[in-house]
């Protein structure tokens, strides 16, 4: 079942491992999940659509933002899933299962709050999961692919209060062990400062630094989802 207690936890490092530089993860541009095989197991990078590259080898939170398009205030299509099969070593054909891990989380100023009644709608192709019962949509490798789900913050698109929203997912492929979780923190309407500072909580108590065990099931993030 969907976690519904507030995640306060101490902080943990974050240790980003770039293919060409590190940085601080508040001053990245907002990149696309990128989805990698690393000896047999998924990893999740910040893709760089624009020029097909993996810019950030390493990446599990990603930011996006709602409002970027007046006519549809409470959905974007930002942050899609891409990739290049051969650098990403994945097999041409096959499917990428990205699955809901975990309810909407709604910051409250010092943490994310589970339980709200608060939900998002992920819409790809003809498959629509959502937050509050969980889901899976299916992405095809090709030879570059750069695809787009509509994220959408509300029941039915009628929207929800401004504030940052966080969405846990993992990566699943048949063949391969399941990526760790990854998130996605939206922001409808905050300031920048008030947003990042959301951002920043989530690397700082969530993502586990080098050699740290995994700590997820602490937060009560329940529900890990993979394909059969």
């Amino acid at each position: 079942m969907f976690s519904t207690q507030t995640l306060r936890k101490p902080a943990m490092a974050l240790t980003l491992s770039t293919l060409v530089c590190s940085f601080a993860v508040a001053d990245e541009e907002h990149y696309d999940i990128g989805i990698w095989n690393d000896n047999g197991t998924l990893m999740t990078g910040g893709f760089d659509h624009d020029d097909e590259t993996l810019a950030v080898q390493n990446l599990r939170v990603f930011e996006a933002e709602f409002g970027e398009d007046k006519l549809f205030p409470f959905s974007t299509d930002e942050p899609g899933v891409g990739g290049v099969a051969a650098d990403a070593g994945l097999i041409e054909g096959s499917i990428i299962n990205m699955n809901i891990s975990a309810g909407l989380g709604v910051w409250n100023g010092s943490g994310f709050d589970y339980g709200t009644g608060n939900s998002m709608d992920i819409d790809y192709g003809t498959t629509t999961v959502n937050t509050l019962v969980g889901g899976t949509l299916d992405f095809l490798v090709t030879e570059d692919f750069d695809l787009h789900p509509i994220w959408t913050i509300g029941s039915g698109g009628s929207g929800a209060s401004n504030g940052a929203y966080l969405v846990e997912l993992t990566a699943a492929m048949d063949g391969y062990n399941t990526s760790e979780s990854f998130y996605v923190v939206f922001n409808l309407g905050l300031d920048e400062e008030d947003y990042e500072a959301s951002v920043d909580w989530v690397n700082d108590n969530i993502i586990p630094a080098p050699g740290v065990l995994p700590a997820l099931g602490l937060f009560g993030l329940a529900l890990r989802r993979r394909r059969a």
